[in-house]
């Protein structure tokens, strides 16, 4: 073998070495991936055309594999919009995961009117689901899929009940609403988890006929509440009334109790005292029959004391006697 030779294949063995090292640092710098915040991702194996297991939660650098790539998905709490404007959310349209606008929602309530719903809500992945949510609906046709399921929620929610209640008593329709949803987001044996929260019911457009009604109803509805705060306005008053009445008869009936308890104690004492009157009336007269039991004539002598006993005892300048 000659020098020329060995020298080829020392310039064969550098270039080699040169190539797999070139090779190397840019298989290895296309292996590496940036993930921002805000992100979730899967890891797309391109030879198998499958993803990993294991889903990527944190930000910062990843080492992936050349050729592969990574599926982002969003880690925050992400807006879906069903209404008519788009006013307040273009502030939010540039980011990486623009909020979902659509049209209203096209529903019946329970007595069968037509409306259109204007409401909106923030959902949020599960990491968990990520990997049998791409294998569900892929890496972009989630967004529709989330569409579909929000409208049957909220047209099966609407469906329940009447169409005055939604003027008169939101607060339950909102409640049922952000369940059917929840139901529909929680599917965890079909690959679906997302977290729901924030739900508003902006507006509900009902035909005009309807909103004529729906406003004398709020009229009549007030004077409804005027006319039930008069009564227990009037009641109040009554039982005032009432109450005074009763501590009026209670003070009468007092009064008159003390005065009848007084009008007996006195009546008592006069039975009393005629009582003893007559009994010592009685024993005077009892001594007095004493002393002429024996006569023969008593009540003829009985007369005679008396006689004597008032001549003895007048005044000879009255003209009448004194018994």
């Amino acid at each position: 073998m000659g020098i020329e030779n060995i020298q080829i294949f020392k310039a064969c063995g550098c270039f080699c070495c040169c190539f797999w090292l070139v090779f190397g640092v840019v298989a290895a710098v296309l292996s590496l991936r940036s993930m921002e915040q805000g992100k979730y991702a899967v890891n797309l194996i391109w030879l198998t055309q499958s993803i990993l297991e294991e889903p990527e939660t944190e930000a910062g650098m990843k080492f992936i594999g050349l050729g592969n790539s990574l599926l982002e998905y969003p880690s925050t709490f992400q807006t879906m919009y069903f209404a008519s404007s788009t006013q307040g959310v273009q502030a939010t349209s540039q980011s990486a995961f623009p909020p979902i606008v659509k049209t209203p929602i096209r529903a019946r309530s329970a007595d069968g009117l037509e409306m259109y719903v204007t409401v909106s809500f923030q959902w949020k992945l599960e990491p968990q689901a990520l990997t049998p949510l791409y294998y569900l609906l892929g890496e972009e046709g989630y967004d529709d899929a989330f569409v579909r399921f929000a409208r049957a929620a909220i047209i099966s929610t609407c469906s329940h009940f009447p169409a005055d209640m939604y003027f008169t008593n939101r607060t339950i329709i909102i409640a049922a609403m952000l369940e059917d949803l929840e139901r529909n987001f929680q599917l965890p044996d079909k690959g679906l988890q997302a977290n729901i929260k924030g739900l508003q019911l902006q507006e509900v457009d009902l035909p005009d006929e309807f909103d004529v009604e729906i406003g004398q109803t709020q009229a009549q509805l007030q004077e409804l509440e005027v006319a039930f705060a008069e009564r227990v306005e009037r009641e109040v008053a009554m039982q005032t009334e009432l109450l005074v009445s009763t501590q009026q008869v209670l003070r009468n009936l007092e009064t008159q109790r003390g005065e009848s308890e007084g009008v007996l104690e006195l009546n008592q004492a006069e039975v009393d005292q005629l009582l003893l009157f007559q009994e010592r009336q009685a024993l005077a007269n009892n001594a007095i029959l004493q002393q002429f039991e024996n006569d023969t004539q008593p009540f003829e002598r009985l007369f005679e004391l008396m006689e004597v006993r008032l001549l003895d005892g007048h005044n000879s300048d009255n003209l009448m006697f004194s018994l």
